[in-house]
């Protein structure tokens, strides 16, 4: 049998080997080949009912069979065969772990974290209920724990994907930028196609690079900016920020460039607009800033003269709201 993302089936080598060879002699039977059953589907589903009826007060045969019901998308009878085997054994980690996996999908929270810290209290270190119920716990007023079971499930399991992607996600949430873009970066390096890592982390760049633009950090913003360039191209508030980074070094083509390739992206994105006035103004250039202020004016109905236009404030502000 498969085993499930999300569900547990520790403990049970033994069961599954026998398993196993009893599902490999019934699908090699011509009879089930002609017929194209799924082994790892529905006959496997049939397979442990069966052995199920036989054997009706096995807390574990119930585990499995509950898993091939979750992997057929039969999440009712999954539940109905996890509740079952708690009532045989009440305090089986992996049957609650499970049932919380199922209710936490189902946004049944209350229900999902009393049987994840169920199956805690049985083995304090199973993983997948870390993970499960540290995700959960960001989503609630109690975050730093859920950081902190987040935590404890990668330092036993460094490759758990999807609560590497889950812990830097409330990170970032919680505008602790640099932890995201540390787990995010951790979790690209093995698994290079998780989806939604990458755009996590041009996001994550994005933001520490504004953090530092904001505390006058501009070598360090357009590190950050140049990071997010690698995941995220044709941005142009991307292309803005690193123009206003490039401002206060004096870096002046580099600013004109990146003005411009945001105007170009975004035709109407009037703080690049004035911020290109604005440098032509200060190179004294000053019929190209004549032409983007009557363009601000023709944009912005308040800023309809260039000396109106020319006082304008366009800043990080913009970025920020």
């Amino acid at each position: 049998m498969a085993v499930i993302r999300g569900f547990q089936t520790f403990r049970l080598n033994a069961l599954l080997g026998a398993l196993f060879a009893l599902l490999a002699l019934e699908a090699a039977n011509p009879a089930y080949a002609k017929k194209g059953y799924n082994v790892w589907a529905k006959e496997q589903i049939r397979f442990l009912h069966s052995r199920v009826q036989r054997d009706a007060y096995n807390p574990q045969l119930r585990l499995l069979l509950a898993s091939a019901y979750y992997e057929d998308g039969q999440n009712k009878d999954a539940q109905e065969q996890l509740r079952k085997a708690l009532e045989l054994q009440p305090d089986f980690a992996e049957a609650h772990c499970n049932l919380g996996v199922i209710l936490h999908a189902q946004s049944r929270l209350t229900e999902a974290q009393d049987h994840y810290q169920k199956a805690l209290d049985a083995d304090s270190t199973m993983v997948e209920a870390l993970a499960g119920l540290g995700t959960l716990l960001c989503r609630t007023s109690q975050q730093q724990k859920g950081f902190f079971l987040l935590e404890k499930a990668l330092s036993l399991d460094p490759e758990r994907s999807k609560a590497r992607f889950n812990l830097a996600v409330a990170y970032h949430k919680t505008e602790d930028y640099l932890k995201a873009v540390a787990h995010l970066e951790a979790l690209l390096f093995y698994n290079a196609v998780y989806p939604g890592a990458k755009r996590a982390l041009a996001r994550a760049y994005y933001s520490q690079g504004l953090v530092l633009l904001q505390a006058e950090q501009y070598e360090s913003a357009l590190t950050f900016f140049d990071k997010m360039e690698e995941y995220a191209e044709n941005d142009q508030n991307l292309y803005y920020a690193q123009g206003l980074a490039y401002l206060p070094l004096k870096r002046f083509v580099e600013a004109e460039v990146t003005f411009k390739e945001a105007v170009r992206l975004q035709p109407d994105h009037v703080p690049a607009l004035h911020n290109l006035a604005t440098l032509y103004d200060h190179l004294d250039r000053l019929d190209e800033a004549r032409i983007y202020y009557l363009r601000i004016g023709e944009l912005v109905p308040h800023l309809d003269t260039i000396e109106a236009a020319r006082n304008a404030q366009y800043g990080v502000d913009y970025l920020i709201k």
